[in-house]
This record gives C-alpha cells, sequence and structure tokens, in this order.
C-alpha cells in the first residue's frame, strides 16, 4: 500500500460489519511500508476505531503487519476486541458515518476545507466522511452518503 501515490479505502468501507476498518488497514500497511505520505494512522479517526474496538494502536498496527490479508486482520480484531454487541457496532457505525464539525470553529474549518478543494459549492455536506471521499476523488451524491 503506497498512500504517496494512491488513497485508501472510503471511510465509509466495512470490513466485518465495522465501517473505517478497511481503512485503518489501509493506512498501517502504508505505515509499515514507509509510505503513509499525509495520511495519519495512529491519530483522528483511526484512534476513534481502535478505541471503539479495545485494541492498542501499536496492537493493531502489528497485527496489519503479520496479517497478509483482510480476511486473518478481520480475525484477528474479531479474536482481540472488546464484546460488542450487534446493536453497539450498528451505533457506532450511524455515529461515524454522521459525524460532523461540532463546534462554529470546526465547521468554518470544514467549509474552508472544502473551499480549498474546489467543493466550496457543496453546501449539502457536512459529515467528515463525506470529505474525505471527496478529498480522494470519489463521488459523493447530493446530500452526501446515507
Amino acid at each position: 500500500m503506497d498512500l504517496t501515490r494512491d488513497v485508501p479505502r472510503s471511510p465509509y468501507a466495512s470490513l466485518g460489519g465495522i465501517v473505517f476498518l478497511p481503512r485503518a488497514i489501509d493506512k498501517a500497511r502504508a505505515d509499515a511500508a514507509g509510505t503513509l505520505g499525509e495520511y495519519l494512522s495512529r491519530h483522528g479517526f483511526s484512534v476513534d476505531l481502535f478505541e471503539f474496538l479495545g485494541v492498542g494502536v501499536d496492537d493493531f498496527h502489528e497485527a496489519v503487519a503479520a496479517n497478509a490479508t483482510d480476511a486473518e486482520v478481520l480475525a484477528w480484531v474479531q479474536a482481540n476486541m472488546a464484546e460488542r454487541s450487534t446493536d453497539e457496532i450498528a451505533a457506532w457505525n450511524a455515529m461515524m458515518m454522521t459525524r460532523g464539525p461540532a463546534t462554529p470553529e470546526l465547521e468554518a474549518w470544514y467549509r474552508e476545507f472544502l473551499e480549498n478543494i474546489g467543493q466550496g459549492h457543496r453546501t449539502d455536506l457536512s459529515r467528515h466522511f463525506d470529505r474525505l471521499d471527496l478529498d480522494e476523488g470519489r463521488d459523493v451524491p447530493l446530500g452526501g452518503r446515507r
């Protein structure tokens, strides 16, 4: 995985029913390869995922390095994560997929970010995952993903 030349999977992508997990795997693989570029694999939304799963950042990165496939990483996650019900996973997914700027200052930053990537006209968007998708060249439907 070379994130100096490519982008990670969409934050909306899921593995084992958990959103953001494929993206975190991509970023951890790039981190191990020294090709993370401007992405963060040990901060931001990745940390939110690790906290929800109840796994350490370093432990996750070591598991990704030791397991060659998504299926193997998922098996490791399922064996090591905190016990979560289907409802808890669904609630976490919904929270992450609808999460947007929480303060007026962050809202201003969000709007400026969209402006800087040529998407300032997208006043219909308010979700961080939509912003990430747009920034990485993925189409985002009017009103964002649901």
